[in-house]
């Protein structure tokens, strides 16, 4: 089961997409409803696309939900997990509980000091890893892109600053981010435009690509379908499909999550400490990923009593 419910949660930590509103008059800034299309051979520059994205970022604190389903394979394997528990705010802030099989068994999480993961079936500890020891160069066995969550729920901004590139294909629009991976390892961040307009509960920003310095896809997140925020206008993914090709066949994972009432909704700051923090986790043994090996002996807190205090 190892394998499985680690790609698991690599594949949760590596979405990314722009969840965003249609293409409408996005040359000239516009948003809303769609209509019209951005068919025309030059397409919008990458100012025009970073302004469109973050429009839709400014509308949402942060995006929860209290019930989603996903369903995993790898290799020959594959499992159903039924979430019960999925916060996310800016910049890094994520967490996120499911049950494998009835019971808590998945819990990922990060903070601005760092990042989790705990998968019962597969190891009893709780792995995790600080990003300064990310940015000083520490290695882990996963491209992991902290930011990456934050944009696929449509919560995450982008720097108008930054040097991206556009390339305008015939069906999509993409834009492209040349950057580094906090192991300094250089990679591609591509957010995929549907270069024409679309109906109601389509998505606009349709992929995002994760690459590596090869040209290797070290993750493709697809978005399927959307959902308007009633109180926000936010657009927000209710269907996501999240594929890592991995070198090997027994390392491709495939992922699909539904959620079923995904909402833009602010927290409170004292909830949000408690939501974003790995403290209800102190009763598991813990392993330290930077220095490849465990924290020491666990407290005396049960499993099951520590997850269930989590996110309350």
């Amino acid at each position: 089961m190892r394998p499985l419910t680690v790609g698991f949660g690599l594949g949760v930590l590596l979405l990314s997409s722009g969840c965003t509103p249609g293409l409408r008059n996005i040359k000239d800034g516009g948003g809303g409803e769609p209509s019209g299309g951005v068919s025309s051979a030059a397409g919008p520059d990458a100012a025009q696309l970073v302004a469109y994205l973050n429009r839709n970022a400014e509308k949402v604190q942060t995006v929860s939900s209290t019930r989603f389903s996903v369903n995993a394979k790898q290799g020959n394997e594959s499992v159903g997990v039924e979430g019960r528990g999925m916060f996310c705010s800016k910049p890094r802030n994520f967490r996120l509980k499911a049950d494998l099989l009835g019971k808590a068994g998945v819990d990922l999480g990060s903070n601005d000091d760092e990042f989790w993961y705990w998968v019962g079936k597969a190891d009893p500890h709780v792995f995790h890893c600080g990003y300064k020891d990310l940015a000083r160069g520490v290695r882990v066995p996963f491209p992991f892109q902290p930011e990456l969550i934050v944009a696929a729920l449509g919560v995450g901004e982008y720097d108008p600053r930054r040097d991206y590139k556009v390339r305008v294909n015939r069906d999509t629009v993409e834009l492209i981010d040349n950057t580094t991976s906090p192991q300094g390892q250089p990679v591609e961040k591509i957010t995929v435009f549907n270069r024409f307009e679309v109906g109601p509960g389509k998505p606009q920003v349709v992929a995002y690509i994760l690459r590596d310095g090869r040209g290797r896809d070290l993750c493709v997140a697809t978005i399927e379908s959307v959902v308007v925020d009633p109180t926000t206008k936010a657009v927000l993914p209710d269907r996501i499909k999240i594929a890592v090709p991995g070198e090997k066949a027994s390392e491709r994972a495939e992922m699909s999550i539904r959620f079923f009432d995904i909402q833009a909704t602010p927290l409170d700051p004292q909830r949000a400490a408690r939501i974003f923090s790995r403290s209800d986790l102190s009763g598991l043994p813990a392993f330290d990923l930077a220095r490849m090996a465990p924290d020491g002996p666990a407290g005396g807190v049960s499993q099951t009593r520590a997850l269930e205090r989590g996110g309350r």
